[in-house]
């Protein structure tokens, strides 16, 4: 029940905030380059966006797994900070039976430490707290700190044409349980994206009419083919530290990343590498992020600051 009444909160504010005018900038744009959102990994550009749902199904040796999460994006200072909340709900099927339940509730704030147009490249420190309001059957149900370090590099500033569509994301973190048993792990994500309108509209020339702000297409060429996709491989691990028990558990996440003008649609297998599944069985990924201030451009108000063309370059 607290779950749900923490879900009615977020749905009023949203609301509210909507009402309220604002500045408009573009989803995850540094100088030229336009970063994806990741499946897991967190992405270190300010946003103001709505992932519902993030689905993952994994099949398991005695059963199967679902997990329908969703996390709400929420700038309070144009490109340099904001707060993120993230649910999720669980689905256990084991011997015949089901199990299910919300997950603990996180709560998390970024900061952009530094941005650089010139280079592409984005640093945030961000801090994620996880509060026990999820079901014991399903959750760890303990209060955990997690701080981490977030980048984005594009790799346009390359002199090899081809390669400089190219770019990365990760983050490397440190989660702690400060209630319960005091388990220690370090977390590592990382994701190589491919970006096609990077390739059509600035290697091959192809796509000269491309809105980049709005990632959005001016009429149509016959040579920029697959403009909207990013194909993506999507690393994830974390390992135990600290005399905590368990081992290393690794995901490899391949996929392709469909992005418009008001929302992203991310799809990709999920293979487990070590520590989760013993089988190896691959499950599926389903990402749906809605650009919330392409949408409705008054969501873009922060409550602190106001956008500038000089927010977005160093």
């Amino acid at each position: 029940m607290e779950t749900r009444a923490h879900l009615r909160t977020l749905l009023i504010i949203a609301v509210m905030l909507v009402c309220i005018p604002s500045d408009l900038w573009a989803h995850g744009v540094v100088g030229e380059r336009m970063f994806i959102e990741p499946l897991f990994t967190e992405d270190a550009n300010i946003k103001d966006e709505l992932d519902l749902p993030r689905a993952e199904f994994l099949m398991l040796p005695d059963g199967s797994s679902r997990t329908f999460g969703a996390s709400f994006e929420k700038a309070l200072y144009p490109n340099r900070w904001s707060m993120i909340i993230e649910q999720s709900r669980i689905y256990h099927r084991v011997a015949g039976s089901t199990i299910a339940g919300f997950d603990d509730l996180e709560i998390g704030t970024k900061f952009v430490l530094y941005r650089s147009a010139e280079h592409e490249f984005v640093l945030t420190p961000a801090l994620f707290l996880t509060a026990p309001t999820g079901s014991p059957s399903v959750a760890e149900h303990h209060t955990q700190l997690h701080p981490a370090l977030v980048f984005a590099k594009g790799f346009g500033d390359l002199k090899w044409g081809w390669l400089r569509p190219l770019a990365l994301q990760g983050d490397i973190g440190y989660e702690a349980a400060i209630t319960g048993e005091r388990e220690r792990f370090a977390t590592y994500d990382m994701v190589l994206e491919y970006s096609l309108p990077y390739l059509n509209r600035f290697i091959r020339n192809a796509d000269t009419g491309f809105d980049l702000n709005h990632n959005l297409g001016l009429g149509h060429s016959s040579r920029a083919i697959f403009r909207n996709m990013y194909p993506f491989v999507e690393f994830n691990g974390s390992t135990p530290i600290a005399g905590t028990a368990g081992s290393s558990a690794t995901f490899l996440r391949p996929g392709l990343a469909y992005v418009g003008k008001f929302f992203q649609i991310s799809t990709a297998a999920d293979v487990p590498l070590r520590g989760y599944l013993p089988s190896r069985r691959v499950g599926a990924v389903v990402l749906f992020d809605l650009f919330l201030n392409q949408v409705v451009p008054a969501f873009g108000w922060t409550p602190f600051g106001k956008h500038h063309h000089h927010d977005d370059e160093h």
